[in-house]
């Protein structure tokens, strides 16, 4: 039998585990777990060389969710992020920020702009822009796995991963808590609704501190339009497009991030998918040709992969 290839997303994975297990030696004996997580770290860097080792299975859902694999990954490193910025650093990059944030904007527009318009209606739009990048950043992909497209599955899931994985990696090194963990929440009749009550119940379940510069609400959501128009629809990217820019807007309004930190995302997130993608294909795998996208193929047709995407 033939061993399973292992694709670039698979070689970054196990790149970032190397780095996290490089930062987590440098705290033991400081922290009482670091030699537990230094251990899993080491474990991750091996096993994609363990899923090209396994008996090579049939064309299909199961075969997608091999390449599938790697995003679960982005739940556990970002619950890291948390533990890491308690251990690493004493105080946060935030001041810096904000000095960068008032010098390019003329304000403060995480502060400025929802006291001005605090209007009910206005607040739960922005509100709900900001809650529905969380499934935002699944449907895609899911979508590919049904539809068996497992060529323009890897490269979505290689740019999701290189997206996140740049992001964490600015954190770690250079952490911002953000206007929620240094700023006063403005306080209004806005304060009753749905989508506001939701966000905030979701921020305090999963939030990292120092994770606000850049912005990987931002980042993610430019990635995900991105992606829409290389891989979807027209309808369904411009929609990608449209979702965009409203989280765009809303991590400044609804008080989630400093304007600087969504302007930095779009930057963030075009530099990766313009120049780091294509030079980590060349680099990781120079012999696999890069696919043509299909970019007015339907999102919810399942289509059987025909360009030589098997496993």
């Amino acid at each position: 039998m033939n061993a399973r290839k292992i694709y670039p997303v698979d070689r970054v994975v196990a790149g970032y585990n190397i780095v996290l297990a490089l930062v987590w030696a440098q705290l033991v004996g400081l922290v009482p777990y670091a030699p537990l997580v230094l251990l899993a770290h080491v474990a991750a860097v091996f096993l994609p060389r363990l899923i090209e080792r396994a008996p090579p299975k049939p064309a299909g859902l199961t075969s997608g969710l091999r390449d599938l694999y790697p995003l679960f990954w982005m739940l556990a490193f970002w619950t890291e992020l948390d533990y890491l910025r308690a251990h690493l650093h004493q105080v946060a990059n935030d001041a810096s920020v904000m000095l960068l944030d008032r010098a390019i904007f003329g304000v403060h527009l995480h502060s400025e702009w929802i006291a001005r318009m605090p209007q009910p209606w206005l607040s739960e739009l922005m509100q709900f822009s900001y809650f529905a990048y969380y499934p935002l950043i699944f449907i895609p992909p899911l979508a590919l796995v049904l539809a068996r497209r497992r060529v323009a599955l890897r490269d979505v899931v290689l740019r999701l991963m290189v997206t996140y994985l740049a992001c964490y990696l600015v954190y770690i090194v250079f952490p911002v808590d953000g206007p929620h963990h240094t700023t006063a929440m403005y306080q209004g009749p806005h304060s009753d609704g749905f989508f506001y009550n939701l966000v905030h119940a979701a921020r305090d379940l999963g939030d990292a501190r120092g994770t606000a510069f850049p912005s990987s609400h931002v980042t993610g959501a430019v990635t995900i339009a991105f992606i829409g128009w290389r891989w979807f629809s027209r309808p369904f990217a411009a929609l990608l497009t449209v979702q965009a820019v409203g989280v765009l807007l809303s991590t400044v309004y609804t008080q989630s991030h400093y304007a600087v930190d969504a302007l930095a995302g779009v930057v963030w997130a075009l530099t990766l998918q313009g120049l780091v993608v294509p030079a980590f294909k060349l680099w990781l795998q120079p012999s696999e040709r890069e696919p043509l996208p299909v970019p007015n193929l339907p999102a919810y047709r399942p289509v059987a992969d025909t360009t030589g995407g098997g496993s």
